[in-house]
């Protein structure tokens, strides 16, 4: 046997995917064939060693899992729930048959927890790991969510806290690799069920916070073309993050990425889900100063340059 269909057998066996109807066709054919009747959400992400992970603080199991939330995590912010997925890795030469079994095991353990379903991919020789996911999330019901319909007047809130990835990243950087922020770094948890609640409650403008809260409302801004006004004293930040970077925990709180809660913008909730997120601020008509913040009523203007100590 060689070395890609002894590597396939591995994931399947490490899968251990169990018979699902909607799989016509899974792993081991030139493609998969699956069935849905809902709305369907269609998202790819990748991930490159040296890049998007670094194996002095990553196990290979913190790979495979995260590969899967990044994606996941893209089908929340659209109000869904993840299907199925096809997943395409490079593996170095050296790499052994437990090394594969490792990282499938964390693409297992994130979609027992979270949703979804390995149907296939490819294996190609590489002199780094990557791995290259494509998704299918279905949507229950006619209203969805995407980055483009932000209104001037809506409320701007997010759910979770922010900044305990990238805290936990500078310190891994730092040499501190048992840290109290590292699983928020290394495992990530999706907000699937937030992101239907929120769907299903009439909410139309949201995504998920990857490349940071600044980043990401420059993103949503720029694609409903509007302004917003952050009030950052409401910005959710963990009591852990106040108390270890004291003098700069807003500005971690901004600028850092990989957090994977959800930003979005709405009239109206129900409470229960009121008591879930945390509101920051409101959408503006669109202007000249596209992102204002503020700090108990003063203008507030944040280090973005901190940001380069944690790429």
């Amino acid at each position: 046997m060689n070395k890609e269909k002894e590597f396939i057998k591995i994931i399947k066996e490490t899968l251990n995917l169990k018979e699902d109807n909607n799989i016509k066709i899974g792993i081991g054919d030139d493609a998969a064939i699956v069935s849905g009747s809902d709305n369907q959400i269609v998202c790819s992400d990748s991930i490159i060693e040296g890049v998007h992970f670094d194996l002095n603080y990553f196990s290979l199991e913190d790979i495979g899992w995260k590969s899967i939330v990044i994606n996941q995590s893209d089908i929340a912010s659209m109000g869904g729930k993840p299907k199925f997925f096809t997943v395409s890795f490079g593996f170095p030469k050296k790499f052994t048959n437990d090394d594969v079994k490792k990282i499938v095991k964390g693409i297992k353990s994130a979609c027992d927890n979270n949703g979804g379903k390995v149907v296939g991919g490819d294996i190609i020789l590489s002199e780094k790991i990557f791995i290259s996911i494509s998704s299918i999330g279905e949507i229950n019901g006619a209203n969805f969510m995407n980055r483009s319909s932000a209104k001037p007047g809506e409320k701007i809130a997010v759910t979770g806290t922010l900044g305990n990835s990238a805290a936990g990243l500078k310190l891994f950087q730092e040499g501190i690799k048992e840290n109290i922020f590292s699983a928020s770094h290394l495992r990530p948890i999706p907000k699937i069920n937030t992101g239907v609640l929120l769907s299903e409650s009439g909410v139309n403008c949201c995504m998920d916070i990857s490349d940071g809260l600044h980043n990401d409302l420059v993103n949503l801004c720029e694609s409903s073309k509007v302004s917003a006004s952050i009030n950052i004293e409401n910005i959710p930040i963990s009591s852990e993050l106040k108390n270890m970077f004291t003098d700069n925990y807003y500005d971690i709180a901004i600028n850092g990425g990989e957090d994977f809660e959800l930003l979005f913008t709405f009239n109206d909730l129900p409470k229960y889900l009121l008591d879930e997120i945390i509101i920051i601020g409101e959408v503006k008509k669109n202007n000249s100063n596209q992102i204002e913040y503020n700090l108990n009523g003063k203008k507030y203007m944040p280090d973005f340059d901190l940001w380069r100590h944690f790429e």
